[in-house]
């Protein structure tokens, strides 16, 4: 692998070994401009011209590949591994926790977001509304209340809107510490999501989808169990009310996709049937759908990579594909990177190890207990933030590379006043040697450096599947 090299006048250099960047380092003649990718400056006057090079980028919804070659050799390679959805998901869960709490305790007030959908206005007069079989004259009346919207043009939600970033960024990365001139090869997908449904869909049959003629939703499931319900078998009336369940629960991911919902009476919706065994887990079971994230995901990152990099040259999996089969190499994500790179190449000289970023967390959220005791002394709001949420301790932080006394990196995600919780690169916890607890003490740990929001290792197979 090699390190990337930025001129003492901010003049962008051709990559350098390792080694060469360690004695520049020791000697004074450099410092380190940016972790990730490494990077070193000069502070030196340099002369001469860097040649051009060619840099691939394998986009993915979960995982990136990087590559930077030359006509016929690989300088460095890298998978990125983003954070994944459901992680995303917990944590807002946990933000709404967190936020609904603060109602119930003595904390600062937190202003609504949003505006209120519906406001109270005084009707002179008033007008009489039945209450308790009596009729009521009232003078405050609630209507809707208009809102604007704040989204600007081409708005995406947060948690797409966040893995389009990191792959610009992480493209930004690389061209920000390469040579002028640089070719930039990017791999994009198109899925065409009606065809992945139903290959035999043509022309206009794009027009009539399966809820077409139908009112809404409700309809169209009502209709598909032809009015009856799936466990007793007996039309609805109006004792036996239907009720739309979703077979597969919210917690699971489940969306508002019609084939996930079933209607069921309310006499039948019972939490026996919910049960291993029950009617409802048996659909849950049969209703194994497919996934469109991915493919919807990527349909949006095709067209923004479209607009921010008119000039680069863009490519498709079967392209990569057999571009990959022809220089030999196997199947991940650095490796396709490779091959987008070095297309229409039929041989390579490939670099041995892959550089692998995880991206983590760069806080805790929680600053006070979620749940404060009862007979506190000191109120919530006025305390000081957890022991076991501080983000740093001396000069340890949270995600900070460190060796043990037993020689394993890890990284630390958690600290306790005087001990440390670490992980390896993978997230599993790291063991003191001969102990069967998690705590590291901070004397008994060695400072490597400091880590934001990315951990790197170069150990091979510590990226997992891919997309």
């Amino acid at each position: 692998m090699k390190v990337f090299v930025i001129g003492m006048t901010g003049k962008r250099l051709c990559p350098t070994s390792p080694s060469k960047a360690k004695k520049l380092l020791k000697t004074g003649k450099a410092h380190v401009y940016r972790r990730v990718p490494f990077t070193i400056r000069l502070d030196y006057k340099t002369g001469g011209s860097a040649p051009p090079l060619k840099l691939g980028i394998d986009t993915g919804e979960q995982h990136i590949g990087t590559a930077v070659c030359n006509d016929a050799t690989v300088f460095c390679k890298s998978e990125i591994e983003l954070i994944k959805s459901m992680e995303k998901k917990k944590r807002l869960e946990k933000r709404k926790i967190y936020r609904r709490s603060r109602r119930y305790r003595k904390t600062r007030y937190r202003h609504p977001k949003f505006r209120f959908r519906t406001k109270r206005i005084y009707v002179e007069g008033g007008y009489r509304k039945r209450k308790g079989g009596k009729m009521v004259l009232r003078h405050w009346k609630k209507v809707p209340n208009t809102v604007m919207t704040n989204r600007h043009e081409g708005w995406l939600p947060p948690s797409i809107e966040s893995k389009v970033k990191h792959h610009i960024d992480w493209i930004n990365r690389y061209m920000d510490v390469l040579p002028d001139g640089t070719m930039l090869g990017i791999e994009v997908a198109r899925f065409d999501i009606a065809r992945m449904k139903d290959p035999s869909i043509r022309g206009e049959l794009y027009q009539f989808g399966r809820m077409y003629g139908r009112e809404n939703t409700k309809a169209y499931v009502l209709a598909k169990f032809d009015y009856t319900c799936p466990i007793c078998k007996k039309k609805f009336d109006r004792d036996r009310k239907p009720r739309m369940h979703h077979v597969t629960m919210r917690k699971n991911a489940a969306t508002d996709n019609p084939d996930e919902y079933a209607p069921v009476c309310v006499l039948c919706h019972s939490g026996e049937e919910h049960l291993p065994g029950g009617v409802l887990d048996k659909l849950a079971k049969e209703c194994r759908r497919r996934e469109y994230r991915e493919p919807t995901f990527m349909n949006i990152l095709r067209r923004r990579l479209f607009e921010t990099y008119p000039e680069a040259e863009f490519t498709y999996g079967n392209i990569t594909n057999a571009d990959r089969k022809m220089l030999g190499l196997e199947k991940t994500h650095a490796n396709d990177a490779v091959s987008i790179a070095m297309h229409g190449a039929k041989k390579v000289i490939d670099c041995e190890d892959t550089v692998y970023y995880r991206q983590v967390h760069r806080k805790k959220r929680s600053l006070h207990k979620a749940t404060p005791r009862k007979g506190k002394k000191e109120p919530n709001h006025t305390a000081k933030r957890n022991v076991k949420n501080v983000p740093y301790v001396g000069k340890f932080h949270i995600n900070d590379k460190v060796k043990g006394p037993d020689g394993n990196i890890g990284f630390i995600t958690g600290l306790t006043g005087s001990a440390a919780y670490i992980t390896d690169f993978i997230g599993e916890y790291i063991y003191p040697e001969g102990k069967d607890y998690k705590q590291h003490t901070l004397s008994s740990l060695r400072y490597v450096h400091h880590c934001g929001n990315w951990i790197t290792s170069s150990v091979s197979g510590a990226a997992v599947s891919h997309d």
